[in-house]
């Protein structure tokens, strides 16, 4: 049965008010034809399209083992929760039944083991309130999922020791293996057709299998084909899982998990290996001087990316690394001592792999790529970031998986006068030349509902006055909507200034990132009806405020990709060096992208009406502001206040009489 003749004849009967859309239909049939024929597909579906049943419809009727892949975790169980039970009504509704799944990553699941050594041995540091409300959420959940406990923080103590996780996952050989949580997730995923996922947990499925430990089970059930959604996170996905990392906070947890699986040991048996606790000690005091003397590279506070040179680290740091590596040498050999427990077998492994990742990072044996050192408030990482993922995943997804599809609201750009060019992305992730393509343009009416407004007279981003004047005439453009905007900044430090000005300047709520949960704070956007929410590259995609509390979207500059983070650094060499201009092949497409999801924001349903304001004129004034522009949605060219207020005047909401 065709996905096209479900979407077009049976699914109205049971959604009230569907109408079926032609761009939605055109993507099923094309998602339909590439399942059965093994093609890889890339698919643009503007916003409204309805891409998700558009991929899920298809991928059901199949018969195969298919994998959908997004963006988040909130975005799996949005589509489990609300766009999965309306294919099954519709399948059942023609007589058929697909076995859909959820998978998240074993983060997210209680471990009952760990819970037990918890109960048991309670540290010190553990809230006993908190405490208290995990045994009673503990005693009555089904699936483990931490989404479900209400009343204690995500990074509460208690969760952070008693959360499943790679490095403290025994298996088979745990006494609590038949009624774990994690257990009965993967079994269900096994019986499922369509198994949902996030991206982080897929790619970490295909390091494992496709990585050092080649051949090695995964993490998600064999599949025949995996759907992504939300593709153009892809590659930065992709790169976290392909480099290599350690942090200070990892070295950490072996050393504390290691003490804990000691402490269920006998007297004796610990006797027998008592070398093994002056090496926990140790590790943690060299770990600590060796993290603290990379991070003394970096310039004092705030959190840091800082690219390394291996040559110049100094003798310093790489006695201390030897100095760690004997320790945790010894932890590996006791641990090794002592296999007949499945705990000590797992602590022999961590140890194993943080020793061989430190190897690579540090090392007499360094793999090439770029270094760089991620300092946080309660962690320093050292990272090597992977050379060209793309070539990684031609190998690795593409030539493994007999059907690759990707779709997004934002996959292509604007290349050489052409509109739609998908071939910065396929470059980006090593698509094959076979690979079909299809855009799908949203249904809304962006000339009549959508206006877009870059001013010619402020000066250029780098001119000391941008700040002092962007600043006025967000306000203005503020006083014409009366509120109701994002203001979209490329840095933290722009955000905060807006933030601050604005808050003295206008009468509407000024909310800005970071002062409380990101979903916190965007239900306050939705309730008030007319705030301002300054926010930074976090909100320019995945949040969805439909109706008329976001009617205005302002972005600060053009978001070109930050010159000196690591991972741009690192692209941008690899294509320097292969003889490309890396501004017009790398920093111009992303920022496209980028570009496209901040307009995003705006128009969410087709009632939706509003203006975006682009406050940096390069994208008027230089010869690369044309792709940018050809790759926006079609709203209506603004050039001065006085057409932002004529635009907007018939969609004005008039106060309601006292």
């Amino acid at each position: 049965m065709q996905a096209a003749h479900l979407l077009e004849h049976e699914l109205p009967a049971i959604l009230a008010g569907f109408e079926a859309r032609p761009g939605q239909v055109e993507m099923a049939t094309a998602v339909e034809r590439a399942l059965s024929r093994d093609t890889p597909l890339f698919v643009e579906a503007g916003t409204g399209t309805g891409k998700t049943l558009a991929y899920l419809i298809p991928a059901a009727l199949s018969g195969r083992r298919v994998v959908i892949s997004t963006a988040t975790k909130t975005l799996e169980e949005q589509i489990v929760s609300h766009d999965v039970p309306i294919v099954e009504r519709l399948l059942a509704k023609v007589g058929l039944k697909t076995e859909f799944a959820l998978m998240k990553g074993l983060s997210n699941y209680l471990c009952k083991r760990r819970y037990e050594e918890l109960r048991l041995g309670a540290a010190h540091d553990v809230s006993a309130g908190d405490l208290a409300v995990l045994e009673r959420w503990a005693a009555r959940t089904r699936v483990g999922d931490f989404a479900g406990l209400a009343g204690v923080s995500a990074d509460a103590q208690v969760v952070r020791l008693s959360r499943s996780s790679n490095e403290t996952r025994i298996g088979a050989e745990c006494r609590h293996y038949n009624e774990c949580f994690v257990t009965g997730m993967r079994r269900r995923a096994e019986q499922a057709q369509v198994v949902v996922v996030n991206h982080h947990l897929f790619f970490a499925d295909l390091a494992l299998r496709t990585g050092r430990a080649e051949g090695f089970a995964g993490a998600i059930p064999a599949y025949d084909a995996v759907i992504f959604d939300e593709a153009h996170q892809l590659e930065d996905v992709a790169s976290d899982f392909f480099g290599t990392r350690v942090s200070s906070l990892q070295v950490e947890a072996l050393v504390r998990d290691c003490e804990r699986s000691m402490h269920a040991l006998s007297d004796e048996t610990r006797r027998r290996v008592k070398s093994l606790w002056g090496a926990l000690e140790a590790t943690v005091t060299v770990s600590q001087f060796f993290f603290r003397a990379l991070a003394g590279k970096a310039h004092p506070g705030g959190e840091q990316r800082l690219i390394l040179n291996r040559d110049s680290l100094g003798k310093d740091i790489y006695e201390t690394y030897l100095k760690l590596d004997a320790h945790l040498d010894v932890i590996e050999a006791a641990a090794r001592e002592l296999s007949k427990y499945p705990e000590l077998t797992l602590m022999e492994r961590r140890a194993g792999d943080i020793r061989k990742s430190l190897d690579q990072l540090v090392g007499d044996r360094p793999v090439p790529g770029v270094l760089w050192l991620d300092v946080r408030e309660r962690s320093v990482s050292l990272v090597l970031h992977a050379n060209d993922v793309g070539k990684l995943l031609s190998e690795r997804l593409f030539a493994r998986t007999p059907c690759v599809i990707a779709t997004s609201a934002t996959l292509s750009t604007s290349r050489g006068g052409q509109e739609h060019s998908f071939r910065f992305i396929r470059s980006r992730l090593g698509a094959p030349a076979e690979a079909d393509e299809l855009v799908v343009p949203s249904p809304f009416d962006y000339p009549s509902r959508a206006g877009l407004y870059v001013p010619r007279d402020l000066p250029e981003p780098s001119h000391e006055s941008f700040a002092k004047l962007s600043v006025e005439r967000t306000v203005e453009l503020l006083s014409v909507t009366q509120g109701g905007a994002f203001v979209l900044c490329t840095s933290t430090k722009a955000m905060r200034a807006f933030g601050a000005e604005l808050r003295k300047r206008v009468r509407w709520t000024v909310l800005v990132q970071g002062e409380g949960p990101k979903e916190t704070v965007l239900e306050q956007f939705r309730a008030d009806g007319n705030a301002v929410l300054c926010a930074t590259m976090t909100f320019w995609e995945g949040v969805d405020v439909p109706g008329h509390a976001l009617r205005l979207v302002i972005l600060d500059k053009l978001p070109f990709a930050v010159p000196t983070d690591p991972v741009t650094v690192a692209r941008v060499k690899q294509i320097e060096e292969e003889g490309g201009n890396a501004f017009i092949e790398y920093h111009v497409p992303t920022a496209a992208i980028t570009l496209k999801q901040g307009f995003g924001r705006l128009i969410r349903t087709t009632l939706d009406c509003g203006i975006v304001a682009i406050l940096d004129h390069r994208v008027l004034t230089k010869p690369y502001g044309r792709s940018l522009l050809r790759g926006l949605p079609a709203a209506k060219r603004l050039s001065s206040l006085d057409d932002v207020r004529a635009f907007w005047q018939p969609f004005m909401v008039l106060p309601t009489p006292p």
